[in-house]
Protein backbone atom coordinates (compact mmCIF):
# COMPACT_ATOMS: atom_id res chain seq x y z
CA UNK A 1 0.00 0.00 0.00
CA UNK A 2 2.83 2.35 0.79
CA UNK A 3 4.10 2.76 -2.73
CA UNK A 4 -0.01 3.17 -4.03
CA UNK A 5 -0.13 5.91 -1.57
CA UNK A 6 3.14 7.37 -2.77
CA UNK A 7 1.53 7.28 -6.38
CA UNK A 8 -1.51 9.42 -5.28
CA UNK A 9 0.84 11.65 -3.13
CA UNK A 10 2.77 12.40 -5.80
CA UNK A 11 -0.16 12.71 -8.78
CA UNK A 12 -2.82 14.90 -6.50
CA UNK A 13 -0.55 18.15 -6.71
CA UNK A 14 0.45 17.94 -10.09
CA UNK A 15 -3.22 16.81 -11.56
CA UNK A 16 -4.74 20.12 -9.59
CA UNK A 17 -2.16 21.89 -11.20
CA UNK A 18 -3.26 20.69 -14.53
CA UNK A 19 -7.01 21.43 -13.72
CA UNK A 20 -6.56 25.24 -13.03
CA UNK A 21 -4.49 26.02 -16.01
CA UNK A 22 -6.66 23.47 -18.63
CA UNK A 23 -10.25 24.07 -17.05
CA UNK A 24 -9.75 28.05 -15.12
CA UNK A 25 -12.40 27.99 -12.61
CA UNK A 26 -14.05 24.82 -14.03
CA UNK A 27 -12.30 22.82 -12.16
CA UNK A 28 -13.99 23.50 -9.07
CA UNK A 29 -16.22 20.50 -10.10
CA UNK A 30 -13.24 18.09 -9.61
CA UNK A 31 -12.23 19.61 -6.43
CA UNK A 32 -14.51 16.90 -4.87
CA UNK A 33 -12.00 14.21 -6.64
CA UNK A 34 -8.72 15.72 -5.67
CA UNK A 35 -9.74 15.83 -2.01
CA UNK A 36 -11.33 12.42 -2.16
CA UNK A 37 -8.12 10.96 -3.16
CA UNK A 38 -6.32 12.73 -0.49
CA UNK A 39 -8.29 11.38 2.42
CA UNK A 40 -7.68 7.76 1.26
CA UNK A 41 -4.59 7.80 1.90
CA UNK A 42 -3.01 6.28 5.64
CA UNK A 43 -0.18 9.17 5.98
CA UNK A 44 0.72 11.85 3.25
CA UNK A 45 4.59 13.51 3.00
CA UNK A 46 3.22 16.97 2.02
CA UNK A 47 0.22 17.30 4.72
CA UNK A 48 1.09 21.22 5.02
CA UNK A 49 1.25 21.13 1.02
CA UNK A 50 -2.16 20.08 1.04
CA UNK A 51 -3.30 22.68 3.14
CA UNK A 52 -1.98 24.95 1.19
CA UNK A 53 -3.26 23.63 -1.85
CA UNK A 54 -6.76 23.01 -1.12
CA UNK A 55 -6.64 26.91 0.87
CA UNK A 56 -5.03 28.47 -2.35
CA UNK A 57 -8.11 26.71 -4.27
CA UNK A 58 -10.65 28.84 -3.02
CA UNK A 59 -8.52 31.86 -2.58
CA UNK A 60 -8.73 30.90 -6.84
CA UNK A 61 -12.45 30.81 -7.44
CA UNK A 62 -13.14 33.59 -4.96
CA UNK A 63 -10.69 36.32 -6.66
CA UNK A 64 -11.99 35.16 -10.43
CA UNK A 65 -15.61 35.15 -9.53
CA UNK A 66 -15.95 38.22 -6.92
CA UNK A 67 -19.40 38.63 -8.33
CA UNK A 68 -20.37 35.74 -6.37
CA UNK A 69 -20.85 37.53 -2.97
CA UNK A 70 -24.07 39.28 -4.30
CA UNK A 71 -25.32 35.64 -4.77
CA UNK A 72 -26.18 34.78 -1.44
CA UNK A 73 -25.79 37.10 1.28
CA UNK A 74 -26.48 34.37 4.43
CA UNK A 75 -23.80 32.31 2.85
CA UNK A 76 -21.39 35.28 3.01
CA UNK A 77 -23.08 36.49 6.81
CA UNK A 78 -22.29 33.09 8.06
CA UNK A 79 -18.75 32.81 6.95
CA UNK A 80 -18.23 35.94 8.66
CA UNK A 81 -19.95 34.83 11.71
CA UNK A 82 -17.86 31.61 12.16
CA UNK A 83 -14.50 33.63 12.26
CA UNK A 84 -16.11 35.77 15.18
CA UNK A 85 -16.98 32.77 17.18
CA UNK A 86 -13.58 31.34 16.37
CA UNK A 87 -11.48 33.93 18.25
CA UNK A 88 -12.25 32.28 21.59
CA UNK A 89 -10.72 28.97 20.07
CA UNK A 90 -7.73 27.60 22.28
CA UNK A 91 -5.68 25.50 19.38
CA UNK A 92 -5.95 27.05 15.93
CA UNK A 93 -3.86 23.69 15.06
CA UNK A 94 -6.10 21.44 15.82
CA UNK A 95 -9.41 22.28 13.85
CA UNK A 96 -7.39 24.04 10.66
CA UNK A 97 -9.11 20.92 8.79
CA UNK A 98 -12.54 21.76 10.19
CA UNK A 99 -11.96 25.47 9.25
CA UNK A 100 -11.25 24.81 5.59
CA UNK A 101 -14.14 22.18 5.11
CA UNK A 102 -16.04 24.83 6.61
CA UNK A 103 -15.23 27.69 4.56
CA UNK A 104 -15.66 25.83 1.17
CA UNK A 105 -18.86 24.58 2.42
CA UNK A 106 -20.42 27.99 3.10
CA UNK A 107 -18.48 29.45 -0.09
CA UNK A 108 -18.98 26.72 -2.73
CA UNK A 109 -22.84 27.65 -2.48
CA UNK A 110 -22.70 31.17 -4.33
CA UNK A 111 -19.55 30.50 -5.48
CA UNK A 112 -20.22 27.25 -7.96
CA UNK A 113 -23.54 28.88 -9.66
CA UNK A 114 -21.10 32.30 -10.26
CA UNK A 115 -18.68 29.52 -12.06
CA UNK A 116 -21.42 27.15 -13.53
CA UNK A 117 -23.27 30.21 -15.52
CA UNK A 118 -20.60 30.82 -17.87
CA UNK A 119 -20.46 27.62 -19.10
CA UNK A 120 -23.21 25.76 -21.76
CA UNK A 121 -25.30 22.45 -19.72
CA UNK A 122 -23.39 19.91 -22.31
CA UNK A 123 -20.46 21.00 -21.00
CA UNK A 124 -20.74 21.11 -17.26
CA UNK A 125 -22.54 17.59 -17.18
CA UNK A 126 -19.57 16.10 -18.89
CA UNK A 127 -17.28 17.56 -16.40
CA UNK A 128 -19.23 16.98 -13.54
CA UNK A 129 -19.58 13.27 -14.96
CA UNK A 130 -15.80 13.10 -15.49
CA UNK A 131 -15.65 14.02 -11.99
CA UNK A 132 -17.87 11.59 -10.23
CA UNK A 133 -16.65 8.47 -12.43
CA UNK A 134 -13.40 9.30 -11.24
CA UNK A 135 -14.73 9.17 -7.57
CA UNK A 136 -15.95 5.70 -8.09
CA UNK A 137 -13.27 4.43 -9.98
CA UNK A 138 -10.60 5.60 -7.16
CA UNK A 139 -13.38 4.07 -4.38
CA UNK A 140 -13.76 0.59 -6.48
CA UNK A 141 -9.80 0.34 -7.08
CA UNK A 142 -8.87 1.91 -3.71
CA UNK A 143 -11.59 -1.27 -2.30
CA UNK A 144 -9.90 -4.43 -5.29
CA UNK A 145 -5.87 -3.11 -3.70
CA UNK A 146 -6.76 -2.82 0.03
CA UNK A 147 -8.92 -6.49 -0.24
CA UNK A 148 -5.96 -8.26 -2.14
CA UNK A 149 -3.10 -6.86 0.00
CA UNK A 150 -5.02 -7.71 2.92
CA UNK A 151 -4.93 -3.90 3.93
CA UNK A 152 -7.58 -3.25 7.65
CA UNK A 153 -6.09 -0.10 8.73
CA UNK A 154 -7.13 -0.06 12.89
CA UNK A 155 -9.68 2.87 13.70
CA UNK A 156 -10.84 3.21 9.93
CA UNK A 157 -14.62 2.44 9.00
CA UNK A 158 -16.58 -0.33 11.16
CA UNK A 159 -13.67 -1.67 11.90
CA UNK A 160 -13.84 -5.04 9.53
CA UNK A 161 -10.96 -7.08 9.11
CA UNK A 162 -11.99 -9.75 6.25
CA UNK A 163 -13.78 -9.80 3.21
CA UNK A 164 -13.82 -6.42 1.66
CA UNK A 165 -11.93 -3.63 2.86
CA UNK A 166 -12.62 0.17 1.77
CA UNK A 167 -8.71 1.25 2.89
CA UNK A 168 -8.12 4.13 4.74
CA UNK A 169 -11.58 6.09 3.62
CA UNK A 170 -13.62 7.81 6.81
CA UNK A 171 -16.76 7.43 7.20
CA UNK A 172 -17.41 11.24 7.00
CA UNK A 173 -16.78 11.34 2.95
CA UNK A 174 -19.30 8.55 2.62
CA UNK A 175 -21.87 10.85 1.78
CA UNK A 176 -20.43 11.32 -1.57
CA UNK A 177 -21.31 8.08 -3.00
CA UNK A 178 -25.01 8.13 -3.38
CA UNK A 179 -24.54 12.10 -5.67
CA UNK A 180 -21.55 10.07 -7.53
CA UNK A 181 -23.95 7.37 -8.15
CA UNK A 182 -26.98 9.20 -9.49
CA UNK A 183 -24.42 11.32 -11.62
CA UNK A 184 -22.47 8.04 -13.07
CA UNK A 185 -25.48 6.25 -14.07
CA UNK A 186 -27.37 9.67 -15.34
CA UNK A 187 -24.17 9.93 -17.63
CA UNK A 188 -24.46 5.77 -18.58
CA UNK A 189 -28.41 5.94 -19.19
CA UNK A 190 -28.55 9.40 -21.39
CA UNK A 191 -25.19 8.27 -23.26
CA UNK A 192 -25.51 4.39 -23.27
CA UNK A 193 -22.62 4.64 -21.87
CA UNK A 194 -21.33 0.54 -20.71
CA UNK A 195 -18.62 2.37 -18.57
CA UNK A 196 -20.43 4.41 -16.65
CA UNK A 197 -23.21 1.58 -16.47
CA UNK A 198 -20.71 -0.89 -15.41
CA UNK A 199 -18.75 1.18 -13.09
CA UNK A 200 -22.58 2.00 -11.30
CA UNK A 201 -23.17 -1.82 -11.09
CA UNK A 202 -19.91 -2.55 -9.11
CA UNK A 203 -19.83 0.29 -6.90
CA UNK A 204 -23.80 -0.53 -6.09
CA UNK A 205 -22.28 -3.63 -4.34
CA UNK A 206 -19.72 -2.09 -2.43
CA UNK A 207 -21.76 0.67 -1.12
CA UNK A 208 -23.97 -2.02 -0.08
CA UNK A 209 -20.89 -4.27 1.42
CA UNK A 210 -20.18 -0.63 3.79
CA UNK A 211 -23.66 -1.10 5.62
CA UNK A 212 -23.50 2.62 6.01
CA UNK A 213 -27.83 2.94 6.31
CA UNK A 214 -27.96 6.46 5.43
CA UNK A 215 -26.08 5.66 2.09
CA UNK A 216 -27.43 2.60 0.86
CA UNK A 217 -30.70 3.91 1.17
CA UNK A 218 -29.87 7.06 -0.28
CA UNK A 219 -28.09 4.86 -3.23
CA UNK A 220 -31.14 3.09 -3.86
CA UNK A 221 -33.32 6.21 -4.19
CA UNK A 222 -30.77 8.03 -6.78
CA UNK A 223 -31.78 5.06 -8.75
CA UNK A 224 -35.18 5.32 -8.23
CA UNK A 225 -35.55 8.62 -9.44
CA UNK A 226 -33.28 7.80 -12.37
CA UNK A 227 -35.64 5.04 -13.37
CA UNK A 228 -38.78 6.75 -12.70
CA UNK A 229 -37.49 9.68 -14.76
CA UNK A 230 -37.49 6.75 -17.80
CA UNK A 231 -41.27 6.46 -16.92
CA UNK A 232 -43.19 8.07 -19.94
CA UNK A 233 -43.99 7.06 -23.35
CA UNK A 234 -41.17 7.72 -25.51
CA UNK A 235 -38.32 6.29 -22.87
CA UNK A 236 -40.53 3.18 -22.37
CA UNK A 237 -38.69 1.12 -23.72
CA UNK A 238 -35.55 2.28 -22.14
CA UNK A 239 -37.03 1.75 -18.46
CA UNK A 240 -37.62 -1.96 -19.11
CA UNK A 241 -34.41 -2.80 -20.66
CA UNK A 242 -31.90 -0.44 -18.31
CA UNK A 243 -34.46 -2.10 -15.45
CA UNK A 244 -34.15 -5.79 -16.61
CA UNK A 245 -30.37 -5.09 -16.94
CA UNK A 246 -29.86 -3.94 -13.29
CA UNK A 247 -32.40 -7.27 -11.87
CA UNK A 248 -30.56 -9.53 -13.89
CA UNK A 249 -26.95 -8.35 -12.82
CA UNK A 250 -27.89 -7.84 -9.58
CA UNK A 251 -29.43 -11.53 -9.31
CA UNK A 252 -26.39 -12.95 -11.12
CA UNK A 253 -24.20 -11.12 -8.62
CA UNK A 254 -26.34 -12.50 -5.38
CA UNK A 255 -26.89 -16.17 -6.36
CA UNK A 256 -23.03 -16.62 -7.53
CA UNK A 257 -20.83 -15.14 -5.16
CA UNK A 258 -20.62 -14.76 -1.70
CA UNK A 259 -22.26 -11.19 -1.63
CA UNK A 260 -25.19 -12.34 0.36
CA UNK A 261 -23.04 -14.48 3.19
CA UNK A 262 -20.80 -11.23 3.49
CA UNK A 263 -23.55 -8.83 3.67
CA UNK A 264 -24.41 -10.91 6.36
CA UNK A 265 -21.63 -11.42 8.36
CA UNK A 266 -21.03 -7.88 8.47
CA UNK A 267 -24.20 -7.23 9.74
CA UNK A 268 -23.61 -9.48 12.95
CA UNK A 269 -20.72 -7.90 13.41
CA UNK A 270 -22.07 -4.66 13.49
CA UNK A 271 -25.14 -6.19 15.52
CA UNK A 272 -27.76 -4.30 13.13
CA UNK A 273 -30.84 -6.50 14.25
CA UNK A 274 -30.42 -5.79 17.85
CA UNK A 275 -29.97 -2.20 17.58
CA UNK A 276 -32.95 0.00 18.49
CA UNK A 277 -33.09 2.77 16.18
CA UNK A 278 -34.77 5.78 18.48
CA UNK A 279 -31.43 4.60 21.26
CA UNK A 280 -28.97 5.37 18.48
CA UNK A 281 -27.04 8.51 19.22
CA UNK A 282 -27.95 10.36 16.68
CA UNK A 283 -31.81 10.71 17.91
CA UNK A 284 -30.68 11.34 21.36
CA UNK A 285 -28.66 14.85 20.46
CA UNK A 286 -31.35 16.34 20.27
CA UNK A 287 -32.98 16.23 23.43
CA UNK A 288 -29.13 16.58 25.02
CA UNK A 289 -29.05 19.95 23.49
CA UNK A 290 -32.67 20.70 24.71
CA UNK A 291 -31.17 19.82 28.09
CA UNK A 292 -27.73 21.63 27.70
CA UNK A 293 -29.51 25.11 26.25
CA UNK A 294 -32.76 25.01 28.40
CA UNK A 295 -32.23 22.67 31.78
CA UNK A 296 -28.61 23.04 32.61
CA UNK A 297 -27.95 26.13 30.56
CA UNK A 298 -24.70 25.23 29.86
CA UNK A 299 -23.80 27.95 27.02
CA UNK A 300 -25.91 30.53 25.10
CA UNK A 301 -28.47 29.23 23.17
CA UNK A 302 -27.84 32.54 21.03
CA UNK A 303 -24.54 31.78 20.04
CA UNK A 304 -23.75 28.59 21.46
CA UNK A 305 -20.35 26.82 22.48
CA UNK A 306 -18.27 27.41 19.51
CA UNK A 307 -17.47 25.65 16.39
CA UNK A 308 -15.60 22.50 16.08
CA UNK A 309 -15.85 21.74 19.82
CA UNK A 310 -18.75 19.25 20.28
CA UNK A 311 -16.74 16.00 20.74
CA UNK A 312 -17.03 15.57 24.63
CA UNK A 313 -18.94 18.98 24.93
CA UNK A 314 -22.73 18.28 25.60
CA UNK A 315 -24.49 16.08 27.50
CA UNK A 316 -22.44 16.00 30.52
CA UNK A 317 -20.26 13.98 27.81
CA UNK A 318 -22.49 10.93 28.24
CA UNK A 319 -20.64 9.68 24.83
CA UNK A 320 -17.19 10.88 24.81
CA UNK A 321 -15.43 12.17 22.63
CA UNK A 322 -18.18 11.45 19.93
CA UNK A 323 -19.24 14.77 18.12
CA UNK A 324 -22.40 15.63 17.16
CA UNK A 325 -23.48 14.10 13.78
CA UNK A 326 -27.07 15.96 12.88
CA UNK A 327 -27.33 19.28 11.46
CA UNK A 328 -29.84 20.68 14.12
CA UNK A 329 -27.66 19.60 17.10
CA UNK A 330 -24.41 20.54 14.90
CA UNK A 331 -25.13 24.36 14.49
CA UNK A 332 -26.88 24.91 17.44
CA UNK A 333 -24.09 23.90 19.48
CA UNK A 334 -21.19 25.51 17.32
CA UNK A 335 -23.05 29.02 16.79
CA UNK A 336 -26.48 28.83 18.37
CA UNK A 337 -29.97 29.56 17.16
CA UNK A 338 -28.10 32.50 15.18
CA UNK A 339 -26.00 30.29 13.17
CA UNK A 340 -28.80 27.50 12.55
CA UNK A 341 -31.15 30.10 11.29
CA UNK A 342 -28.26 31.69 8.84
CA UNK A 343 -27.55 28.14 7.43
CA UNK A 344 -31.12 27.41 7.02
CA UNK A 345 -31.76 30.59 5.00
CA UNK A 346 -28.20 30.29 3.29
CA UNK A 347 -29.29 26.51 2.21
CA UNK A 348 -33.27 27.32 1.47
CA UNK A 349 -32.15 30.29 -0.95
CA UNK A 350 -29.68 27.66 -3.06
CA UNK A 351 -32.97 25.83 -3.56
CA UNK A 352 -34.92 28.69 -4.07
CA UNK A 353 -32.66 30.32 -6.81
CA UNK A 354 -32.48 26.93 -8.53
CA UNK A 355 -36.76 26.59 -8.50
CA UNK A 356 -37.35 29.87 -9.41
CA UNK A 357 -35.39 28.81 -13.39
CA UNK A 358 -37.36 27.54 -15.89
CA UNK A 359 -36.80 23.70 -15.23
CA UNK A 360 -37.01 21.13 -17.55
CA UNK A 361 -38.87 17.37 -16.57
CA UNK A 362 -35.25 15.94 -16.08
CA UNK A 363 -34.48 19.13 -14.09
CA UNK A 364 -37.51 18.28 -11.49
CA UNK A 365 -36.59 14.80 -11.27
CA UNK A 366 -32.66 16.11 -9.94
CA UNK A 367 -34.24 18.79 -7.75
CA UNK A 368 -36.44 16.42 -5.59
CA UNK A 369 -34.01 14.05 -5.47
CA UNK A 370 -31.53 16.49 -4.01
CA UNK A 371 -33.86 18.29 -2.04
CA UNK A 372 -34.83 14.63 -0.25
CA UNK A 373 -30.80 13.76 0.06
CA UNK A 374 -30.28 17.32 1.66
CA UNK A 375 -33.68 16.67 4.27
CA UNK A 376 -32.51 13.34 5.02
CA UNK A 377 -29.27 14.27 5.15
CA UNK A 378 -29.84 17.45 7.48
CA UNK A 379 -31.74 15.01 9.79
CA UNK A 380 -29.66 12.32 10.16
CA UNK A 381 -26.26 14.10 10.17
CA UNK A 382 -24.56 15.82 6.92
CA UNK A 383 -21.00 15.32 6.81
CA UNK A 384 -19.09 18.57 7.73
CA UNK A 385 -16.50 18.35 4.37
CA UNK A 386 -16.31 19.57 1.37
CA UNK A 387 -16.58 16.61 -0.51
CA UNK A 388 -19.89 15.96 -0.87
CA UNK A 389 -21.44 19.72 -0.12
CA UNK A 390 -19.10 20.64 -3.36
CA UNK A 391 -20.51 17.46 -5.43
CA UNK A 392 -23.86 18.54 -4.40
CA UNK A 393 -24.12 21.87 -5.28
CA UNK A 394 -22.19 21.59 -8.51
CA UNK A 395 -25.52 18.67 -9.30
CA UNK A 396 -28.29 21.62 -7.85
CA UNK A 397 -26.94 24.54 -9.70
CA UNK A 398 -26.78 22.40 -13.40
CA UNK A 399 -29.61 24.56 -14.32
CA UNK A 400 -27.80 27.54 -13.89
CA UNK A 401 -25.68 26.77 -16.89
CA UNK A 402 -25.54 29.18 -19.95
CA UNK A 403 -28.05 28.74 -22.29
CA UNK A 404 -27.19 27.97 -25.50
CA UNK A 405 -29.92 26.30 -27.62
CA UNK A 406 -32.28 25.82 -30.62
CA UNK A 407 -35.99 25.24 -31.01
CA UNK A 408 -37.30 22.47 -32.91
CA UNK A 409 -40.83 21.48 -32.62
CA UNK A 410 -41.46 20.28 -29.32
CA UNK A 411 -38.14 19.73 -28.27
CA UNK A 412 -34.89 21.61 -27.41
CA UNK A 413 -31.18 21.35 -28.78
CA UNK A 414 -28.89 22.04 -26.92
CA UNK A 415 -25.15 21.42 -28.36
CA UNK A 416 -26.81 18.06 -29.74
CA UNK A 417 -28.69 16.96 -26.19
CA UNK A 418 -31.83 16.38 -27.50
CA UNK A 419 -34.60 17.71 -23.78
CA UNK A 420 -38.35 17.02 -24.00
CA UNK A 421 -40.53 19.58 -22.79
Amino acid sequence: MKLYFQLIDFLIPLFAIYLVFRKGSLSIVYVPFLYFAMVSMEKSNFVALYNVLFVGLLFYYVIFNLPFVKRNIFSIILFFYYFVLLADTPDFKEIKNDIINTAWIFLCIPLIPEVLKNYSREELFEELSQSAFLIMALYVFNALISTALGYYPEGRGYGFTSGISFGNLALNIYNVLPLAIYIILRKGFRDKNIWYLALYLVSIFLVFLTLRRTIMVMSVVATLFLMFELLNFKQLKEFILYGFIISVVGTVVVLNTGFVDEITKRAKERNLEDRDLEGEARYLEYGLIYKDLFVYYEYSPWFGYGPFESGGNYGKGIFGERVLHTEFAHYVHASGFLGLTLYILMVSLAFLSIWRKKLTREDKFQFFFLLFYFSAHFLLGWSRNLIPAVMFFSILNLPMARINSRSIGNTKVSKGVLVFK
